[in-house]
C-alpha cells in the first residue's frame, strides 16, 4: 500500500506542471500565472510531503519485518526538511516545463508571422 501510494503521488507531482501549462495554453483567462504558480507551490508541497510520508512509512514497515530498530534522528531531520522546504520542489520542477512552454509559444509565433 505504501509503495503504491508513493508511486501515485510522485506520478501526480510529475504530471502537475505539464497539466497546468496545457490548461494555460488552451485557456489563458482561466489559468492566470498567479494561479498557476500558487497551484504549483501548494500542490507540489502537498504531493512531495505525502510521497515522502508514504516512502518513510514503507521503509519503517520493511524494517519492522526484520526487527531493525528505526533511526529516530534521521527520520525527524528528513521530515523537518521536507516539511520546511518541500514547497521549493514544485516551482523548481516547473522551470524546465516553462522553458518548453515558452519555446513552443515562440515557434508558434514565428510560424504565424513568417507568412505575414
Amino acid at each position: 500500500m505504501n509503495q503504491a501510494a508513493f508511486i501515485v503521488y510522485v506520478g501526480v507531482f510529475l504530471l502537475l506542471p505539464p497539466a497546468l501549462l496545457m490548461a494555460r495554453l488552451f485557456d489563458k483567462a482561466r489559468m492566470p500565472w498567479v494561479f498557476l504558480l500558487a497551484v504549483s507551490v501548494v500542490g507540489g508541497w502537498t504531493l512531495v510531503n505525502l510521497a515522502h510520508m508514504f516512502y518513510v512509512n514503507g521503509l519503517l514497515v520493511q524494517m519492522s519485518a526484520y526487527s531493525v530498530p528505526p533511526a529516530q534522528t534521521h527520520g525527524f531531520r528528513a521530515n523537518d526538511f521536507m516539511f520546511t522546504f518541500g514547497w521549493l520542489f514544485g516551482p523548481v520542477y516547473l522551470v524546465p516545463w516553462l522553458f518548453l512552454y515558452c519555446a513552443y509559444l515562440f515557434v508558434r509565433w514565428m510560424l504565424k508571422n513568417r507568412g505575414a
